[in-house]
């Protein structure tokens, strides 16, 4: 079952056009930043994966510009 969510994609945290890649970044970025919220890796309808602060696409979030994308990974 596929999980939807639209993001601002300026608030990607890393991009990258490898899954591996994105999800490596976010596992660093985790680490090195201490944070409540969880993580999300996404791919978008070009094929590119993104990572994401999870509370972004939340549907209250009405931020013009926003793309669909697929989660992949809750981290």
């Amino acid at each position: 079952m596929d999980e939807t969510v639209f993001f601002n994609p300026g608030d990607a945290i890393a991009n990258d056009f490898d899954f591996q890649a994105a999800r490596r970044s976010a596992e660093i970025y985790k680490a090195e930043h201490v944070a409540d919220e969880g993580l999300v890796v996404a791919k978008d309808a070009d094929g590119g994966f993104a990572v994401f602060y999870e509370a972004a696409g939340q549907p209250a979030d009405d931020e013009p510009n926003k793309g669909r994308y697929t989660i992949l990974a809750h981290l």
